[in-house]
């Protein structure tokens, strides 16, 4: 969508702006950065998170990086579309966080519905359980909010869909390899949505990963009005 015949930077005159909002990576950003540099062209990575119900709300959180005086002059537009507007640094940094960002809610995500699975099985009711998590040391946005919308209604209309969620896990993997970092349960994480994606859930929501935890464990993570 950047570069080549009717990519981005041909239509872009110099001294234009450029905001990546998408998830993408580190390298890759720092590459189109240069790219956009030889043109006259400032590249800003400005991932966002918080999902179609944060990019409604104008509610987003916006991850930041490069020119930081570039950042400092289009702080307000970003403003318009998030209430968390963050400069991360370096161009190739917000990329870099939105990409840990995501690892952690994904592994978060699988971790909990080995746990509430565990729980139900045992005779704990999915409602007094999620609640009692969400008020002690385990709570999580992902359980807060994300399950309740998607998971637990047996939803799985793409908020956020199975193949981009599997990508991001990927850029992290791929990214801590770059790095030398250990990632071992990051690499279980991956595996997780893999599966997912071989079965075909890749259009639905990220939630749908835990249906495989469902099946292994003969437990449906359902709550009813």
């Amino acid at each position: 969508m950047v570069l080549g015949e009717n990519g981005i930077l041909e239509g872009a005159s110099e001294g234009s702006v450029f905001f990546d909002l998408s998830t993408n990576s580190p390298t890759m950003i720092r590459r189109l950065h240069g790219e956009c540099a030889a043109r006259g062209v400032t590249l800003l990575d400005s991932p966002v998170s918080g999902g179609v119900y944060g990019a409604a709300a104008g509610t987003l959180a916006v991850m930041v990086g490069g020119d930081k005086a570039m950042y400092d002059r289009f702080k307000p537009t970003l403003e318009a579309i998030g209430t968390h507007v963050v400069y991360c640094g370096d161009i190739g940094n917000g990329s870099v966080c939105k990409i840990c960002n995501n690892l952690m809610s994904m592994g978060t995500g699988v971790l909990l519905a080995e746990a509430l699975t565990l729980g139900v099985k045992a005779g704990v009711d999915l409602g007094i359980l999620a609640d009692v998590i969400n008020n002690s040391s385990g709570g999580s946005k992902r359980l807060l909010e994300k399950f309740p919308r998607y998971l637990f209604k047996g939803n799985f209309e793409p908020g956020f869909a199975t193949a981009l969620a599997a990508k991001d896990v990927r850029l992290a993997t791929d990214l801590g390899r770059e790095y030398g970092i250990p990632m071992e349960l990051s690499n279980l994480v991956d595996q997780r949505h893999v599966e997912a994606m071989f079965r075909g859930w890749g259009p639905e929501d990220s939630d749908a990963v835990a249906k495989i935890q469902e099946e292994k464990s003969g437990v449906q993570l359902r709550l009813h009005d």
